[in-house]
């Protein structure tokens, strides 16, 4: 007789890739579930969330899983044995390493809470919150550390394939946006009436906007940690099916740069005497 397998509790989001994804595109949904795991952590030390440990269990141990994956998915390709490319995988795997300590360091977090013990706000350097705490360390750098690899990889990839149409017309700063949106590094808040943006780098907020409205990025409501301690959620900028595909078409393409506005442009016969004197 076998002991019967006990499913594993809910996860804290869905997991599970949509479609088919080439080697790069998995490694953005990669990106995109530990910046979701890094949020709901984040969520439960300022207050905002009562998720029993079970469920960042469940879901830490489906991304080690899928580190792996994109790991072995990523040495089938047949990559030239060159530096940029070793030492994107060495950081991946060692991703995938790091998860399993997280894994271990929230299977510890569950079995230090008692029963009666409530969620609220757990002490970072006590019992199950310092074992929460621990483990959010582990992949704190999870998202950048993964896109960076994938910009790598993608150079050396044989036979890449640009076909995606949700690319078309991109230029170099709405690259740039989807890349800051990729790692993690992009948050919308709702003050005073308008809207604004928290973000580690500076973005241009009609850049994002614009993305926004083409379908590559979406918002997910009060999925992050606010701002100040106290204040509401914040929304996490995420990015989309197509905004998965356009970024993996131009991820390492050499794209044009907007001329910047109002700068003034010679006169023929002055750019005509100025040749001369040459």
């Amino acid at each position: 007789m076998t002991t019967p397998s006990v499913p594993d509790p809910t996860p804290l989001f869905a997991m599970d890739a949509p479609d088919p994804l080439t080697p790069v595109e998995r490694l953005l949904a990669l990106a995109g579930l530990y910046t979701q795991h890094n949020d709901r952590i984040d969520l439960l030390f300022s207050s905002r969330s009562t998720v029993r440990p079970d469920a960042y269990v469940s879901s830490v141990q489906r991304l080690e899983r899928e580190a792996l994956a994109c790991v072995k998915t990523v040495q089938q390709q047949r990559l030239p044995a060159i530096e940029p490319v070793t030492s994107a995988i060495v950081r991946l795997k060692q991703i995938a390493y790091l998860t399993g300590g997280a894994t271990r360091y929230l299977t510890a977090a569950q079995h230090a809470l008692p029963d009666d013990m409530d969620l609220a706000r757990p002490h970072p350097r006590r019992g199950f919150g310092q074992y929460i705490h621990q483990a959010r360390e582990l992949t704190a750098l999870a998202p950048a550390t993964v896109v960076d690899s994938a910009e790598r990889i993608a150079a050396r990839l044989p036979s890449r394939v640009r076909t995606s149409t949700a690319a078309t017309g991109m230029d170099a700063a709405q690259r740039g946006v989807l890349l800051e949106v990729a790692r993690g590094h992009v948050l919308v808040t709702e003050q005073y009436g308008q809207r604004g943006y928290g973000h580690t780098l500076s973005v241009d907020v009609n850049v994002l906007h614009h993305l926004e409205v083409r379908g590559l990025v979406i918002r997910e409501p009060a999925t992050a940690p606010p701002f100040l301690s106290g204040g509401p959620p914040r929304d996490r900028v995420c990015l989309t099916g197509p905004g998965l595909s356009a970024l993996d078409t131009v991820i390492d393409a050499p794209l044009r740069t907007n001329p910047a506005p109002g700068r003034p442009v010679p006169a023929p016969a002055t750019a005509a005497r100025a040749h001369a004197r040459r």
